[in-house]
């Protein structure tokens, strides 16, 4: 069974202070569901920053306080200022089941926030079941980006670094750039933001590489192109 805990705050100031999911009781639960990523060991900036310092205060913290980290503590004790929920800052939430899914954007659906967040497994049957129309696809490519969209997915793909800020698939549907990496004084934030909620109509996202493992994603991107 996949463990979800849900921390109330966040000090991360691109997605702004939102209640977060975090997968797995430990480092390597997380890294689990996130299994079959082709990032995963090839520059995934979570795995490579910050995120798993959240993680390892998120996973210890809760051994004491299990009830702080529950989904219904999270949305009660939120930023009044909080419109949506992350899901997720590591790991991947897509093969938790419907079930669980149910539970999930039911909760949230009544306290009235939206819910941000990707699978990477959007391919797989049970994930569709549990997360289409929920959860952005998360694509390793343009061409993927396109199948996802196809399959009646919102898709959100990772770029190089030097990526423009708006773009076209190869069957000319249009990318734009993640707008709080656009505007470096974060003005933007996820929590204002949100265009990657799955659950409404808006153009394919695109990450530009960034955090510690920009450069490992930039050199994958090159080798792939030929460049």
């Amino acid at each position: 069974m996949l463990e979800i805990f849900w921390s109330s705050r966040s000090r991360n100031s691109k997605t702004g202070d939102v209640p977060t999911a975090w997968i797995g009781s430990s480092f390597g639960a997380a890294k689990k569901s996130c299994s079959g990523c082709s990032l995963l060991e090839k520059g995934c900036y979570a795995y490579g920053g910050s995120p798993l310092l959240g993680h390892l205060s998120v996973t210890r913290t809760q051994m004491q306080k299990p009830d702080n980290y529950k989904l219904e503590y999270a949305l009660n004790h939120r930023n009044k200022k909080a419109r949506m929920v992350r899901v997720t800052a590591l790991g991947d939430i897509g093969r938790s089941g419907r079930a669980v899914a149910d539970a999930v954007v039911a909760e949230i659906k009544a306290s009235g926030l939206a819910l941000v967040g990707y699978t990477h497994h959007w391919r797989e049957p049970a994930v569709i079941a549990a997360w289409h129309g929920r959860l952005m696809a998360s694509c390793d490519d343009m061409e993927a980006a396109d199948q996802a969209v196809s399959n009646g997915w919102r898709a959100c793909v990772t770029v190089p670094s030097n990526h423009p800020r708006i773009s076209e698939t190869p069957e000319g549907r249009k990318v734009v750039v993640c707008p709080a990496q656009v505007k470096e004084d974060h003005s933007i934030t996820c929590n204002t933001c949100r265009l990657c909620d799955g659950s409404k109509a808006g153009p394919i996202i695109s990450f530009r590489a960034h955090g510690r493992s920009h450069k490992a994603l930039d050199e994958r991107f090159r080798a792939n192109t030929g460049g």
